[in-house]
């Protein structure tokens, strides 16, 4: 889910960004126009995951220099958004620039919730001000002051749920890699197509192309995305649009495929890209392409080198390709569509039962001062991919290291390769 904070200028959105995201990375100013470039983030509410996107103000009659760039990539933002948070200053009260944002949202027909912010205090007169920009929900917040942003998240994720059943006859790849491994290249032997431009050009694909194949009578639905670079390396502009929705592809994929280079082998860019996929919690294949450029021997030390580099994404599958000389791009379908069918998985509560009772029979949780957790059972609560809540006392004095004991149990009694695992713990019910 893509949330996207929009606006006239100076309003207080980076404040707000800021505020949700817990971490100060857009530049906090009362300049207006300080936010240029659309920003994004994934973060989580309630277990609830969402892409927050920072954008900048809108203001058609401005004569910066920089306004029509600003606007073009509002409009990106609010096309590719699934909600919105319209700020609007309530300390100053209904400007004309406000109602230039409300044509943009209607003209998109997009959801949209109204936040009044540099609310301090209750000021209902305010909001009965700002009610003529039409029939929004209507929340006075205060980013700075952290002031009603519970009650607006509630809001912007209400109807969400973290509980994903995806089986059905189609299943969703998503092909990321940064730019120049060979990612079109392989989308069109697998599709047997030529949709995507294939160019030595870093950066050629700007945009998700979707193809859709039939495999063993499912649908397969591949997605080509635009490469992938770090946040810093990120080019303004056009390329900014093409990582928001290369993050969207992510989120809406069941599988994703992450083509590294046998040439370049494991970069920056490739963990930094990983570290979306653990982010999004997706499922994952790792591709390693273009392996007729490298000697045979060296290969045998390659797949070891992957899995110590890329231990926060555990369990995947690695399948080594030449794209050029299609060697083993035949496996990337089926080792695909089993990592999806893990992916799916539900485990019998006798299945489930066995695995805890054995698990913490051989180690108990660490006590912490005088508070000691235990963990009295386990239940699956959802798939696609898989998630299984614990009820505990004193769950909080938990320590990381036994809930990556807890999964690695998991993870051997049950077979989730190329799947994240979530641990939810919780509250013992009485």
């Amino acid at each position: 889910m893509i949330v996207s904070i929009i606006g006239r200028p100076n309003v207080g959105k980076s404040t707000l960004f800021n505020r949700i995201s817990g971490e100060r990375i857009s530049i906090v100013s009362n300049i207006s126009g300080t936010t240029r470039d659309r920003i994004s983030i994934n973060t989580n509410w309630n277990d609830k995951n969402f892409i927050l996107v920072d954008t900048g103000g809108i203001d058609n009659k401005s004569k910066n220099k920089f306004q029509f760039s600003i606007t073009e990539q509002v409009l990106i933002a609010v096309k590719d958004s699934d909600k919105l948070i319209f700020m609007v200053d309530g300390k100053e009260g209904l400007n004309p620039l406000d109602y230039e944002v409300v044509d943009l949202i209607r003209k998109n027909e997009k959801n949209a919730i109204v936040a009044i912010n540099k609310m301090d205090l209750p000021n209902n007169n305010k909001t009965f001000e700002f009610q003529r920009l039409g029939n929004f929900d209507y929340i006075e917040i205060s980013a700075y002051h952290n002031r009603g942003i519970t009650e607006l998240l509630d809001k912007v994720l209400d109807n969400e749920t973290t509980v994903n059943n995806p089986v059905n006859d189609e299943i969703k790849l998503s092909i990321v890699g940064h730019p120049n491994v060979g990612k079109s290249t392989i989308f069109n032997v697998i599709t047997n197509s030529q949709r995507s431009i294939v160019s030595d050009i870093p950066g050629t694909t700007r945009d998700s192309i979707d193809t859709n194949i039939s495999y063993q009578k499912k649908t397969i639905k591949f997605i080509d995305t635009a490469g992938l670079r770090k946040r810093g390396q990120i080019e303004k502009g056009i390329e900014k649009y093409s990582t928001i929705r290369t993050l969207k592809s992510l989120e809406n994929s069941d599988v994703s495929l992450l083509i590294l280079s046998a040439e370049k082998l494991i970069t920056s860019q490739d963990l930094h890209i990983s570290g979306f996929i653990k982010d999004l919690f997706r499922p994952c294949v790792i591709v390693l392409n273009k392996i007729d450029l490298i000697d045979t021997e060296i290969l045998q030390n390659i797949k070891k080198e992957i899995k110590d580099k890329f231990k926060h994404i555990p369990d995947v599958p690695i399948i080594f390709t030449s794209a050029i000389n299609k060697k083993n791009i035949d496996k990337i379908i089926p080792i695909a569509i089993d990592v999806y069918n893990n992916s799916i998985k539900k485990i019998s509560q006798k299945e489930l039962n066995e695995c805890f009772l054995n698990a913490i029979s051989k180690k108990q949780p660490d006590s912490k001062g005088n508070k000691r957790a235990e963990i009295h059972s386990i239940k699956q609560y959802k798939i696609g991919p898989p998630g299984f809540k614990l009820e505990s006392t004193n769950y909080d004095s938990i320590h990381f290291s036994y809930k990556r004991y807890l999964e690695n149990c998991i993870r051997k009694s049950f077979d989730f390769s190329g799947c994240p695992i979530h641990l939810k713990f919780v509250k013992k019910v009485q």
